[in-house]
């Protein structure tokens, strides 16, 4: 038994890894605020970047990510823009992790104490993989504190990932859940959690995102690791929804093409143009 545990722990360090943002070469903004907010049973670490005074637009960060997944690659054009507020979600970077609290609803909650703290009525959003699912899930939750959606690389069920990508995460969980177990530390604990994330969850519709009224971008690479007819139906099931395919894509590879297609078509969607 400890051999085949052994062999399992062995596959999972080979298979396992987080989505990688490509850096991009630019200057990084100052932070004008940092903190925690209390949440109740956590407290969720937050920063602020760009325009004191410009709309507000959150940043969601991929699974296992935190405040600082986007540093290098949208951050820096989008903070000449806007007040840009990045957040560390449960169990990721300086914020806490409670057992059998991360999920989406959750999560949602989380945000919407951060934007409440900061006093930001409304906010554009920006997720990207497990952030867009987010973004989704907060956008139908608290569709009055969202001023435009954007989501790259995201789904809202877990049928709309590749079925080897589907199975390969699975995986990794069950390898995760058998460490807790044997081990019993928190840390062990927190990236079970985490990439339990991504076995379930989100659990949407297509129905349920018909119900988004507001401005909404869907980016996702030719090659991502979201099935194509997935990210294209939900382009169909948001009314008057934009829709970009980032051509040579993949999921977190189509950061390599921040400066030349992302930024421009950000840009274009939240209409003003680059400095």
């Amino acid at each position: 038994m400890k051999k085949i545990v052994a062999l399992l722990l062995a596959l999972s360090f080979v298979l396992c890894s987080a989505p990688v943002c490509f850096a991009q070469e630019g200057e990084k903004p100052e932070m004008t605020d940092y903190g925690f907010v209390d949440c109740g049973d956590v407290k969720i670490e937050y920063g602020v970047y760009g325009k004191a005074d410009g709309e507000a637009l959150l940043l969601l960060p991929p699974n296992g990510g935190d405040m600082h997944s986007l540093d290098d690659t949208i951050l820096p054009e989008m903070s000449k823009h806007f007040k840009v507020i990045t957040v560390s979600p449960r169990g990721t970077g300086n914020s806490g992790w409670v057992d059998g609290t991360m999920n989406f609803e959750t999560f949602a909650d989380d945000v919407k104490a951060v934007l409440d703290y900061l006093e930001i009525e409304k906010t554009h959003i920006f997720g990207f993989s497990d952030g867009g699912n987010l973004g989704f899930v907060f956008t139908l939750k608290y569709q009055d504190r969202v001023s435009s959606l954007t989501v790259m690389g995201s789904n809202i069920n877990t049928w709309g990932t590749n079925t080897f990508d589907q199975i390969q995460i699975t995986y990794q969980y069950i390898v995760l859940v058998i460490e807790a177990w044997l081990k019993g530390d928190d840390a062990t604990k927190i990236r079970r959690d985490i990439k339990g994330m991504m076995v379930g969850q989100p659990s949407l519709t297509f129905k349920d995102i018909s119900k988004i009224e507001v401005p909404f971008f869907n980016i996702y690479g030719e090659h991502d690791m979201i099935q194509r007819w997935h990210s294209k139906k939900i382009t169909r099931s948001v009314p008057d929804a934009r829709e970009l395919m980032i051509i040579g894509g993949g999921h977190s590879t189509c950061f390599e093409q921040t400066d030349t297609v992302i930024i421009p078509a950000l840009l274009d969607f939240y209409g003003i143009e680059k400095i």
